[in-house]
C-alpha cells in the first residue's frame, strides 16, 4: 500500500500539471479565432456631426419664405389691344379670356385679378404683391373704360350687419372687394403664375 500511493499521487500530478497548459492553449486558439464584433450603434462623436449639419439644413429651409401667385393677370400686350368705345364683350374675351368675377351690383364690370402672398414657417401669408384689372363696359355693350388697381388701393373692411348697399356705391363696393381679395377662396395648391387657379383663358 506504500508504494502505490506515491504512484498515484504522481500520475495524478502529471495530468494535473499537463491538463491546464493544453486548456491554456484551446481557449487560446478559440480567441483567436472568434469573430470580433461590431457594436451594434456607431460611436456618438461620428454621427454627431451629420446630425447637426441635418438640423441645421431643417432650421434654414424652415426660415425660407414660400411664394405662391394666385389668379390670373392678362399680359401688358393683351392689355394693350383694348380699345374702349369700340370692342364688345365678345371682343375683349377674345383677347383676355374670361374673367375672375364681376360686379357685386353691376354685372356690366369684369375684374381679373393676381396676387402674390409669401409665408415663412407656419406663420399666415402675407400679400406682397396685388393686380386687379378692372373693365367697366356701357349699355349699349362696348367697353368703356378700364381701370387698374394695385396692393396700396386694397383696405381692410368691416362689414356692418342689416345693411345693404345699393347699386349706387359701386366704387365703396369695389374697394371692399378689392381689399378682401383671397379672405375667401385661398386655396394653397393654386402655385403656378400662369393660371394656377383655372381663372380665364376659355376661349
Amino acid at each position: 500500500m506504500v508504494g502505490v500511493v506515491p504512484c498515484r499521487c504522481r500520475f495524478v500530478q502529471v495530468v494535473m500539471e499537463a491538463t491546464p497548459h493544453s486548456v491554456n492553449g484551446d481557449i487560446a486558439k478559440m480567441i483567436r479565432s472568434a469573430p470580433r464584433r461590431r457594436p451594434i450603434f456607431p460611436s456618438v462623436t461620428r454621427t454627431a456631426p451629420m446630425v447637426a449639419v441635418v438640423l441645421a439644413g431643417l432650421a434654414l429651409g424652415a426660415c425660407q419664405p414660400v411664394i405662391r401667385t394666385h389668379g390670373f393677370m392678362p399680359s401688358k400686350d393683351e392689355i394693350a389691344q383694348l380699345q374702349p368705345g369700340v370692342q364688345t364683350r365678345e371682343d375683349v374675351r377674345a383677347i383676355l379670356g374670361a374673367p375672375a368675377t364681376t360686379g357685386t351690383f353691376e354685372t356690366d364690370t369684369w375684374y381679373y385679378i393676381q396676387r402674390r402672398t409669401s409665408t415663412v414657417a407656419f406663420y399666415s401669408a402675407d400679400v406682397t404683391e396685388q393686380d386687379v384689372l378692372g373693365l367697366r363696359f356701357g349699355t349699349d355693350g362696348r367697353l368703356a373704360d378700364v381701370l387698374r388697381f394695385g396692393l396700396d388701393d386694397a383696405r381692410q373692411v368691416s362689414y356692418v350687419d342689416r345693411i345693404t348697399p345699393t347699386s349706387g356705391n359701386e366704387l365703396t363696393v369695389l374697394e371692399q372687394f378689392i381689399g378682401n381679395i383671397g379672405r375667401f377662396n385661398s386655396d394653397p395648391s393654386a402655385t403656378n403664375p400662369g393660371n394656377p387657379s383655372g381663372m380665364g383663358r376659355p376661349r
